[in-house]
């Protein structure tokens, strides 16, 4: 078995030992009242770890350890997480695309009517919503979609006033 294998089973057992600790032991282990140990089969405490020589050990404060054995296992319970704090949203006006439309369709000039749009300083889904009621494609982005919004509604009026002219 490679040594990632087994570390993964480890992780899991462990993952599953914690989980079934009563929550007074697992806040001991947390705040450092208690520690794990491995207890050898011989019932003598195994070493821990295995420090280089370069690591000078320090006396760690006397702990008493927590002994679970898979014979008493401790009652299952379940130690749940605070939910979420979650953000609140203000609820959203309804949006009225007709309104936009009929605002940008008085407008005279494509400069008048590029002022107009920029000061309703719509978001890009209402923007969208413009542009599905006047069946104009509306993706690409926010700039590429009020462009062809505007070049719908008031950039053609000069074309056709010219042609009318002659």
């Amino acid at each position: 078995m490679r040594d990632i294998e087994l570390l993964l089973r480890a992780q899991a057992s462990m993952a599953t030992f914690l989980a079934e600790l009563p929550s007074d032991r697992l806040l001991d282990l947390v705040e450092g009242r208690a520690r794990l140990a491995l207890v050898e089969p011989s019932g003598g405490v195994a070493a821990t770890t295995t420090e280089p020589p370069s690591v000078v050990p320090v006396a760690a404060p006397s702990v008493e350890p927590v002994a679970v054995s898979a014979a008493d296992p401790a009652p299952a319970q379940v130690i749940r997480r605070p939910p979420r704090s979650r953000r609140q949203t203000v609820p959203a006006e309804p949006f009225d695309a007709g309104a936009v439309v009929t605002q940008l369709r008085a407008c005279q000039t494509i400069d008048e009517a590029t002022e107009r749009l920029a000061s309703l300083k719509l978001g890009v889904n209402q923007l969208r919503a413009v542009a599905k009621t006047l069946n104009v494609p509306s993706s690409g982005r926010k700039d590429e979609v009020a462009k062809r919004i505007l070049n719908l509604l008031v950039g053609g009026r000069g074309k056709h006033a010219n042609l009318r002219r002659g």
